[in-house]
């Protein structure tokens, strides 16, 4: 990737975190709508479909020189266990458990999503880019 300059590189990763956490979002949803008969194959859709987004916002966050990659990754890495961790207790028909994580996910992925549109600014801002002060 060519270099960016430091708003296009707020831009691209802002964008890349909207689109996954949209997607992500929209996941959810749809699992939480699920009847029981179709949930577990549902979470194992959602668990693939967590993996991707966070390796493509990740690819992202590479190729930006995002300053936070290494915590996010951490953050993700967690989620990413807790989702595992309760996998095979989902295949085995306890849906309480994957519709509480689920929930929880849920809320887990908002303020992920708050807290890492405030992180990027403030990289950027460190690296001597100040964004244009509003009204």
């Amino acid at each position: 990737m060519q270099s960016l300059t430091a708003d296009e590189a707020a831009h691209a990763l802002g964008t890349a975190l909207r689109h996954t956490h949209t997607q992500l979002c929209r996941q959810i949803d749809a699992l939480a709508a699920q009847p029981e008969a179709s949930f577990a194959a549902g979470w194992t859709d959602l668990v693939a479909g967590t993996e991707t987004a966070f390796r493509d916002e990740e690819r992202v966050m590479e190729e930006v020189r995002y300053a936070g990659l290494a915590e996010h990754r951490a953050e993700n890495a967690c989620i990413l266990s807790a989702l595992h961790h309760v996998s095979p207790r989902v295949d085995d028909g306890d849906h309480g458990i994957g519709r509480e994580v689920l929930s929880a996910l849920a809320a887990i992925i908002s303020s992920h999503r708050c807290g890492v549109r405030i992180r990027p600014l403030a990289a950027v801002q460190l690296r001597g880019y100040q964004p244009p002060l509003c009204g």
